[in-house]
């Protein structure tokens, strides 16, 4: 064949096969994924309720501080681990993930401002706090995993 030829159209039933077959790899290499956005998303959870539970127990702002980095470099360590190298995301992930993160960032902050303005020694604020920042990175978690 020269570069001028074009390749025949497959028939219907060709057609069909490649599209199945196309599919079929997609998902495959979805699923190779490993559900990395579902795990980082857990993991950053995880270290959110931490984080919150610390505050709760640390009367000072050197270990708040202290608290502070430790936490920020659990998430460096979880973001390049899980999502550098992510080879694909699962169809919808972006508007997941965008749920997830934003409606934590915004109960994180007013907790944190909250929390550090006015009840800075109130244990049930920062327990309660945990949970309630918790919440939407396990949501989006899980919605992640079962998409």
């Amino acid at each position: 064949m020269t570069e001028n030829e074009t390749t025949p159209a497959p028939t219907p039933d060709e057609a069909r096969a490649l599209l199945a077959r196309s599919a079929a790899a997609a998902g495959t290499l979805r699923a190779s994924g490993q559900n990395r956005h579902a795990l980082w998303l857990t993991g950053h959870a995880a270290s959110t309720f931490m984080f919150f539970v610390g505050l709760s127990t640390i009367p000072d702002d050197t270990g708040a501080l202290t608290l502070a980095g430790a936490y920020g470099l659990t998430l460096l360590v979880l973001s390049l681990a899980w999502l550098r190298g992510a080879p694909v995301t699962k169809q919808g992930m972006g508007l997941r993930w965008v749920a997830a993160v934003t409606t934590w960032g915004v109960v994180y902050a007013i907790a944190l401002v909250v929390g550090l303005t006015w009840l800075r020694e109130s244990v049930l604020w920062w327990l309660a706090a945990a949970v309630l920042a918790t919440f939407p990175l396990a949501r989006g978690a899980w919605r992640e995993a079962q998409a």
